[in-house]
């Protein structure tokens, strides 16, 4: 019995060879055709929110919109960035994209100011980006009640967040930096740091020893 099921799978696989090459391009065309009627669908829908939508920007999924409306949200997307599903966009200020970056699913920006990525930034899966924290002074009164304090965010080119991770009010990540995944950064990255940890900590550098201008 275990030879005759050897067999049958054996030439399932070998009748399957001669069509995967074209069974493949038929996936890619339909993934492509998908892509196109969600990104034709989110400008239609959320088109109000773009100040910019760069040539070959592209939605997977349709993102989640949902501004609190004291100020505008407003969206800049350069050119070639991805949407991938779960995307969720979130409060006031402007959002800048820079160009080729990749935004991967469950992604959060919660703005209550203003947040920029660079060129050719990964984000992985679920990072969170927070503008604001809560203020919690005044033992009188419910923190939910007490206000805000918005700092803008800002990432530079050629950055990599793992996912899972946070990034917190006023925090500068500069160019090339790689933010570990499950990371909490509270701090200042400099360029080509990577870091690690809750809170955030430099684990090691992509700069070799002799060192390399940023």
């Amino acid at each position: 019995m275990k030879s005759l099921s050897n067999a049958l799978i054996k030439l399932v696989v070998a009748l399957r060879v001669g069509v995967s090459s074209r069974s493949q391009r038929v996936e890619h065309l339909l993934y492509s055709l998908r892509v196109m009627r969600v990104t034709v669908w989110t400008v239609l829908r959320f088109g109000h929110y773009f100040e910019r939508l760069g040539e070959d920007a592209r939605f997977v999924g349709t993102p989640e919109f949902d501004p609190d409306f004291r100020e505008a949200l407003v969206v800049n997307i350069g050119s070639g960035v991805v949407f991938y599903p779960r995307v969720s966009i979130r409060g006031r200020g402007r959002l800048t994209i820079g160009d080729g970056c990749s935004i991967n699913g469950g992604v959060i920006f919660g703005l209550t100011c203003d947040l920029t990525l660079g060129a050719n930034v990964m984000i992985a899966d679920n990072v969170s980006f927070r503008t604001a924290d809560h203020e919690y002074s005044d033992l009188s009164v419910p923190m939910m009640h007490q206000g805000e304090r918005p700092l803008a965010i800002q990432v530079g080119d050629d950055v990599w967040i793992g996912a899972n991770a946070t990034i917190l009010r006023g925090v500068v990540v500069g160019k090339g930096a790689i933010i570990g995944a499950h990371a909490v950064v509270v701090r200042d990255v400099m360029p080509y740091e990577i870091v690690g940890g809750v809170p955030a900590k430099k684990i090691g550098s992509r700069l070799p020893e002799a060192g390399v201008q940023a």
